[in-house]
């Protein structure tokens, strides 16, 4: 993994939990965030894999 691509991975992650986060809890959720939590989860531990096999931490 190269370290210049981690940043765009990071505020890919960013921008879509904030989309996720901007409706409103009463409201329904938009069918395209019906499986958005997963895949989140699981985009959020491989990208801490990424981090770590880049040398961050």
């Amino acid at each position: 993994m190269k370290k210049d691509l981690l940043p765009q991975r990071i505020a890919y992650f960013t921008r879509k939990c904030a989309e996720k986060g901007a409706v409103h809890p009463a409201r329904k959720q938009p069918i395209a965030f019906k499986y958005r939590n997963k895949r989140l989860a699981l985009y959020k531990k491989l990208m801490h894999q990424q981090i770590e096999a880049a040398g961050y931490k």
